[in-house]
């Protein structure tokens, strides 16, 4: 039965972004550290990583921008409220049904292209699926990852 919490529930975070840049190496990171005062009601991961290197150049007389890179997102392992479709709603995980997320990096590769107000970009979303052993490639608890993708876009910016 769900019932509200009867105390006040607090939480420490501190963030740190780095951006890097060498010539056309870039390097952006973000870590995140978090602690609640009460796992049970409130879970969150203790740790979240972002780190995304590429390089960027503009080739053919400087009009087309170009972006070649890797991205890689990461959180500790934790027991993630659970999600109910039928009611649309995260909920915390029933006590005889517990499961733990997380502790599993998602990688992507991409390639941006941009010409004037035009941008192309492939990405090749979850790239390193597969490739370890005993995987908890979860991001809700029963809803896997999706699978390795390619993806295509093109966004073209109109002028006002």
């Amino acid at each position: 039965m769900p019932a509200q919490a009867g105390e006040n529930i607090q939480v420490i975070s501190a963030t740190l972004n780095q951006d890097f840049k060498l010539g056309i190496l870039h390097l952006d990171n973000e870590v995140t550290w978090q602690k609640t005062s009460n796992e049970k009601i409130l879970p969150l991961p203790q740790l979240s990583l972002y780190h995304n290197l590429y390089i960027e150049t503009k080739l053919a007389k400087k009009v087309l921008s170009v972006q070649l890179g890797a991205d890689v997102r990461y959180f500790s392992k934790y027991k993630a409220p659970a999600y109910t479709p039928a009611i649309q709603q995260y909920h915390l995980q029933a006590d005889d049904d517990q499961v733990d997320i997380g502790g599993y990096p998602i990688v992507n590769v991409y390639a941006n292209l941009q010409l004037k107000r035009t941008r192309f970009f492939v990405m090749m979303y979850h790239v390193n699926q597969g490739m370890m052993s005993n995987a908890n490639s979860f991001l809700s608890p029963h809803y896997p990852i999706n699978p390795r993708m390619l993806k295509l876009g093109l966004s073209w910016n109109f002028y006002d």
